[in-house]
């Protein structure tokens, strides 16, 4: 079971971050105080914590919940932070991935999902992989069959969200948000550019990246094997 727990004292982010994990029927928990929290990963023993920073954390004290042995290597940390709080974030605390608030339940879902993703294949939690496709987050890298694909950063992010979000449909509309962000005044057709600059490098004898009718683009949720062209 994908169990999501969220831990802060922020009822409006508690209650966004549950709403957003009932979308995709993910069992969630959500605990409002740190010592509550972390009798929860221990009882209840979640894949990913959503901690929020806001609950009283300085660096020191984020660096020692990483430590704590419930928590280190056992679970993905999310840490959910203002702007401010971005110093936090020191080079040696080692939380899997971070959102601003305001929390935003379509990006939470999303960081959630990928770190489920990125666990699921063990030690190489940075590595996501479908059939040949190989994609490394932390060295910006993607293989197929072994052989390195060359992509611009914004084809390597539009690969990256879909393949973190696979099965799922997405418009052209939210992609350019997630991907290009809300200030980026682009038409859709980048986005139609972008696909079929990836799939022009990827696809060869295995398919990745489905056209879905009126809709938009999915990453396939099947290990791919259909004929080039079917999608």
């Amino acid at each position: 079971m994908q169990r999501v727990l969220v831990i802060s004292d922020d009822a409006q982010h508690v209650s966004i971050a549950v709403a957003a994990m009932r979308v995709d029927a993910r069992p969630v928990r959500a605990e409002r105080t740190l010592e509550a929290g972390l009798g929860a990963v221990r009882e209840w023993a979640p894949q990913v914590v959503v901690l929020d920073v806001g609950i009283g954390l300085t660096e020191g004290g984020l660096a020692a919940v990483l430590r704590d042995a419930a928590i280190r290597d056992r679970v993905a940390m999310i840490a959910l932070m203002r702007r401010e709080q971005l110093g936090t974030l020191a080079a040696h605390v080692r939380v899997h991935d971070f959102l601003l608030a305001p929390l935003d339940g379509d990006e939470l879902r999303a960081r959630v999902s990928r770190a489920l993703w990125a666990r699921a294949d063990g030690d190489e939690g940075s590595v996501l992989r479908r059939g040949g496709l190989v994609i490394d987050l932390e060295r910006y890298t993607v293989s197929v069959d072994g052989a390195v694909v060359d992509l611009t950063y914004k084809e390597f992010e539009l690969l990256r969200f879909l393949a973190a979000n696979e099965g799922k449909p997405f418009t052209r509309e939210a992609l350019l948000n997630r991907v290009w962000g809300y200030d980026y005044y682009g038409g859709s057709r980048t986005v139609d550019v972008h696909i079929r600059r990836i799939r022009a490098k990827i696809e060869g004898r295995e398919q990745y990246i489905d056209t879905v009718r009126n809709v938009g683009y999915r990453f396939m949720e099947e290990a791919p094997g259909r004929p080039v062209g079917e999608g």
